[in-house]
């Protein structure tokens, strides 16, 4: 049974099974749209955190044989920031008509990739998360949101769609990922900084909103409002 300690400490991983769960229940709303595969990135997001979690906290549970290395777990969250972004630029490159912005979201994964790859150069993905790699990303994923409503208005649709499952998932990234990046950078360059004004729980508050946005997509979501 979990401990009142942990529940508090990771409440934001409870929102993380909750969104798994509804997106399953859910699924025939767009089983065949381009979130086909969104609740593997959930399922992959919370198994990850938990993961993290265990090497975080037990020394027997390590990706290292050297002591000195028995708890790092950025590697885990190096290779998943990947995948959740280039997840994301295929997602909106697939939903969006006009082709110059379909080339911009190509140009931003690029980008976004060697990013990546410039900054293992500086430092070890290993030893310590690739912020700087993860930040660009964050605001690359912000503009493809942005290019994604700028379709909308091309194609004459309504902005506001609450019936749309992306609309909702839409919104709740350009939230998360306008502002976390700040948060994240802070948090491995200024540490004083970051936990004079709490900046953990404002990231874990900013989680939950994101993913409660995403739970209400799945549930207020229509099949064939979808697009």
């Amino acid at each position: 049974m979990l401990s009142m300690s942990f529940i508090k400490d990771n409440y934001y991983m409870i929102i993380y099974a909750v969104t798994l769960f509804i997106s399953l229940t859910t699924y025939k709303k767009y089983y065949d749209t381009a979130l086909k595969y969104f609740p593997i990135i959930i399922a992959y997001t919370f198994f990850n955190e938990v993961l993290g979690y265990l090497v975080r906290t037990y020394d027997e549970i390590s990706f290292f044989q050297n002591v000195k290395y028995s708890n790092f777990n950025d590697v885990i969250y190096n290779i998943y920031a990947i995948i959740f972004f280039c997840f994301f630029y295929f997602v909106y490159r697939q939903l969006i008509h006009n082709r110059s912005y379909k080339k911009w979201i190509i140009i931003s994964a690029i980008i976004s990739l060697l990013a990546y790859l410039i900054s293992t150069i500086f430092q070890n993905p290993l030893e310590t998360n690739l912020y700087y790699a993860l930040a660009i990303s964050s605001w690359l994923l912000v503009f493809c949101v942005i290019l994604y409503f700028k379709d909308k208005v091309q194609q004459q649709e309504d902005l506001i769609q609450k019936h749309n499952l992306m609309f909702w998932v839409s919104i709740a990234l350009i939230i998360f990922y306008s502002v976390f990046p700040v948060i994240y950078v802070i948090g491995y360059t200024d540490y004083d900084t970051w936990t004079k004004y709490e900046l953990r729980s404002v990231l874990r508050v900013l989680i939950v909103i994101m993913y409660s946005l995403f739970i209400f997509g799945f549930i207020k979501g229509r099949r064939l409002a979808f697009r």
